[in-house]
C-alpha cells in the first residue's frame, strides 16, 4: 500500500472500523511470510476489516479487485491505486497471467487476500466459490488463512473468526500428477469445496453449493 493510504487507515479509518467489530477470534493464527487470505465477503468494508486485522503487515497486503465497467473504474481507480490492488477485468480474465502475478507476490513475502464467493454477498448462504483460489494454491507453497464474518443481528456489529493455517501439501501432490484437463478441473472443484465448507463453520452462513 502506498505510504499515504497507509496514514489514512491508521489514522483515520481504522479507528473508526474499530467500532464494528465485536471480537475477533484466532489471530494467534496469522502465520509469518507470504500467506493467502480467503474469506466470505459481505460487503466492501471486509476490505477495512481485513486490513485492520493484517496492519503490522499493512504494506504487505494485496487485494483481488474487479475492474471490468466504467462505473467501477471511475468508483475504486483510485482507491486501488493507493492500496495496491491486483486489478481484474472479469469478463476477460487472463488466469494464468493474474495467478503469475498472485504468485510473485507471495514470493516476495506479500499476503494475498481473496473472496471465493467473486462478489459481495449478503444472502444467509454462501455463493459457489470461485476455482481460482485451489488454482492458486496448487501453484504457489504458501499457507492458506481462512476468514470468516458475521453480522451480528440487530448491532450491526462483527464478529471475526480466523482459522488456523493450512497447507494442502497433499492436494498439490495430487493436483501435480494429475494431466486430463477434465480430471484437473473436477479437483479444483472438489479443492474450493472444502475451502468453502471450512469458510461456512466460521462465518456461520450454510454452503449448500457442494
Amino acid at each position: 500500500m502506498k505510504t499515504s493510504f497507509v496514514y489514512f487507515c491508521k489514522l483515520i479509518l481504522f479507528p473508526i472500523t474499530r467500532l464494528f467489530v465485536e471480537k475477533i477470534k484466532g489471530k494467534e493464527n496469522i502465520p509469518e511470510g507470504g500467506f493467502i487470505v480467503a474469506a466470505n465477503h459481505i460487503s466492501g468494508w471486509d476490505h477495512c476489516f481485513i486490513t485492520d486485522i493484517l496492519e503490522k503487515r499493512i504494506r504487505d497486503i494485496r487485494f483481488i479487485g474487479a475492474m471490468d465497467s466504467v462505473k467501477t473504474f471511475f468508483q475504486s481507480s483510485l482507491i486501488y491505486y493507493l492500496a495496491d490492488t491486483i486489478a481484474i477485468n472479469r469478463k476477460r480474465v487472463d488466469r494464468e497471467v493474474l495467478l503469475g502475478k498472485m504468485i510473485e507476490c507471495l514470493e516476495k513475502n506479500r499476503i494475498i487476500i481473496i473472496y471465493p464467493e467473486g462478489d459481495s454477498n449478503k444472502k444467509e448462504e454462501l455463493l459457489k466459490g470461485k476455482t481460482g483460489i485451489a488454482e492458486l494454491i496448487f501453484k504457489s507453497k504458501v499457507p492458506v488463512i481462512l476468514m470468516g464474518t458475521r453480522k451480528i443481528r440487530g448491532s450491526g456489529k462483527r464478529i471475526i473468526e480466523i482459522g488456523k493455517p493450512l497447507y494442502f501439501k497433499e492436494e498439490r501432490k495430487i493436483a501435480g500428477k494429475i494431466k486430463d484437463e477434465e480430471e484437473y478441473h473436477l479437483f479444483l472443484r472438489e479443492v474450493t469445496d472444502k475451502i468453502m465448507r471450512e469458510i461456512s463453520k466460521l462465518c456461520g452462513k450454510p454452503y449448500p453449493n457442494c
